[in-house]
């Protein structure tokens, strides 16, 4: 990708992290990557493009720490590997953790941003399926287990850096509690599904 074009996503964390996802104007883009105020059009057209170039780098970059978790040999560390991938993507990238799900501000059917949304959740995918015929949690149904324990890890991690969680466990750190309560939901859906 261009430099120019990584610059001017790299300022829409800026914005956002300043005024919000509905602040992200091209203008405010461009002037905030310090371009020409008309630089985010001529890379990304209009809004929806814009914001589609960005959610595909942010799930791009969720894939890779799940493929790089998924290479750990032992299933259970490469599983719990993932979920801490994914909760320091949040805390280093925030303003892109916010907006992952808001497909409402991208082009809904842009191919590059199906392919990598579908990239980490194939990973990890293929990755339960491992960890089942190496006999954990053998008899659960693969794409339950996937959806348990992603919209665990993120619904964690989302409730942690939104603040509700955070206050309860003043003092303690996100990836080590989040670590310890995956484990627990990881041993009950190995007996349940045993």
């Amino acid at each position: 990708m261009n430099p120019t074009a990584i610059e001017l996503l790299d300022a829409v964390d800026r914005v956002i992290r300043s005024h919000g996802p509905a602040g992200v104007t091209l203008r405010r883009v461009g002037t905030e990557a310090g371009l020409s105020h008309t630089a985010a059009a001529h890379y990304y057209k209009n809004k929806p493009g814009l914001f589609t170039a960005y959610l595909t780098r942010a799930w791009n970059q969720v894939a890779i720490g799940v493929e790089q978790a998924s290479q750990i040999s032992t299933d259970r560390d490469a599983l719990l590997a993932c979920g801490e991938s994914y909760a320091q993507f949040a805390i280093d990238n925030p303003s892109a953790f916010s907006v992952l799900g808001r497909l409402e501000l991208a082009n809904i059917d842009a191919p590059e941003l199906w392919e990598a949304r579908e990239r980490g959740f194939f990973c990890l995918t293929q990755l339960v399926v491992r960890a089942q015929t190496n006999g954990w949690a053998p008899n659960g149904n693969t794409l339950d287990i996937v959806a348990t324990t992603w919209s665990f890890v993120h619904g964690f991690v989302d409730l942690w850096v939104g603040g509700p969680l955070a206050a309860p466990y003043d003092g303690q750190d996100l990836i080590p509690t989040m670590r310890s309560n995956l484990e627990g939901l990881l041993d009950g859906l190995d007996q349940r599904y045993a």
